[in-house]
């Protein structure tokens, strides 16, 4: 398995506690993720994906998780 973190950003007054539970759920299964930090607007997590997965791969799935309904106000931090 290989670590990648993501932090992603949400409207103001949007719950990231919330947010990063709906991410962690929509992962593949194969992937797993923890919630490291949540600030006012924002959280940062951890994901762990299989063995070769690359960094762009990572934040494709990110990028795409965040595109599903209840995420869509939501996106990557640094995009």
């Amino acid at each position: 398995m290989h670590s990648h973190q993501v932090s992603i950003i949400g409207p103001p007054g949007a719950p990231p506690e919330t947010a990063a539970i709906r991410f962690v759920a929509l992962l593949p299964a194969d992937w797993h993720a923890e919630v490291m930090e949540c600030w006012e607007s924002s959280a940062r997590l951890l994901i762990t994906a299989p063995v070769g997965t690359t960094t762009a791969q990572a934040t494709r799935t990110a990028a795409e998780i965040l595109s599903k309904p209840g995420l869509k106000d939501w996106h990557l931090a640094d995009q």
